[in-house]
């Protein structure tokens, strides 16, 4: 069985979405645990309504206060049955066959630590239809040693995996942490045994024009020292279940790249021009002391990921020689004086 967590916040224009695509699963033997985080729009009277429909298989939980997306993932976990665990936004929807394709192909492989599909970036729900008669690709099974190529590759988003209850154990996400998606991922993925990689074009990924995480790239954002605990986290993880140096060099790239995402934003928002580039050398600055140069890393792998415009401005940073402490010092007096 596979249990779907599902935390919600202020989604009332898609959950119906969602839970059409979950309802319609070719696969059936399945548990939705839905937790309502204290949304203010009519979220939590729309998941009622789907769980007086269907009250044997949709579960719907309200947290009294806003707790964010790590934590109420993390109640979700508590209260998950099945063998596998599927997280679910609450803006975004499903293949038909992508449940039935995932853990057949786990069943046939005995059971591996994780099962990847394919993610798609979609706006809205009706135009995406055509890819549901797309062709259906075989999974295949892969250990992560000698495979570094396809994890880094692999997308950081939870929702189009699933992870095998026994192998998570006690682990849970980062909370009030942006990006947690990230670290949990990339942490679990270069930790596993065994690994079922499908590329079939299975989850939709909503990217919102004018609101959401994906809209916000222009706004300042006080959250941004969170891509360090990010950051650390996947070494925690790994280090802790003993692969952290089996994987050394490609963890310290996903710590750079976490850090020159932001870095990215930084350059995008709409502030002071001589403010945003102190913030970005700041950050670059941190990431080099905390772990590595770019150019210490695999220069294809790191273009791979990251635009050479962000890397081109990267390579004209003036040296700062400042310590670890006083760069975050900085730091946080300028992230303290930003304005949303």
């Amino acid at each position: 069985m596979i249990s779907v967590i599902v935390p919600v916040y202020n989604s009332e224009a898609y959950i119906d979405d969602l839970f059409r695509s979950l309802l319609g699963q070719t696969y059936k033997n399945f548990e939705v645990i839905a937790i309502d985080d204290a949304s203010t729009d009519n979220s939590l009277s729309i998941l009622q309504k789907w769980e007086e429909k269907y009250p044997k298989k949709i579960h719907v939980y309200h947290n009294t206060s806003n707790m964010g997306v790590g934590a109420t993932r993390n109640k979700g976990l508590l209260l998950a049955q099945g063998e596998y665990i599927s997280f679910l936004d609450s803006d975004d929807f499903i293949h038909p066959q992508m449940f039935q394709d995932m853990y057949l192909g786990a069943t046939f492989y005995d059971f591996p630590d994780i099962v990847c599909s394919g993610l798609v970036f979609v706006k809205e729900s009706a135009f995406y239809h055509n890819y549901f008669n797309s062709y259906r690709r075989s999974g295949t099974l892969i250990n992560p040693l000698g495979h570094d190529l396809e994890l880094i590759s692999e997308s950081p988003s939870c929702g189009n995996k699933l992870f095998k209850r026994e192998f998570l154990g006690d682990d849970t996400f980062l909370v009030d942490t942006m990006w947690e998606d990230y670290a949990f991922s990339y942490a679990h993925l270069f930790s596993a045994k065994s690994i079922l990689l499908f590329h079939n074009p299975d989850y939709y990924y909503r990217k919102h024009d004018d609101k959401g995480i994906s809209a916000s790239g222009l706004r300042p954002n006080k959250k941004l020292m969170d891509a360090f605990l990010v950051a650390d986290d996947i070494k925690s993880v790994t280090d802790n279940r003993g692969k952290y140096n089996n994987f050394k060099d490609d963890i310290l790239l996903l710590q750079v790249l976490v850090i020159l995402y932001r870095i990215r934003e930084v350059l995008d928002w709409k502030i002071d021009n001589a403010l945003k580039r102190e913030i970005a050398y700041h950050l670059y600055h941190l990431a080099k002391i905390k772990y590595t140069s770019i150019y210490q890393l695999d220069q294809d792998l790191l273009s791979m990921r990251i635009d050479f415009q962000t890397v081109g401005f990267i390579k004209e940073f003036p040296s700062l020689n400042l310590d670890e402490n006083t760069t975050k010092q900085h730091l946080d007096e300028m992230i303290l004086s930003l304005k949303r």
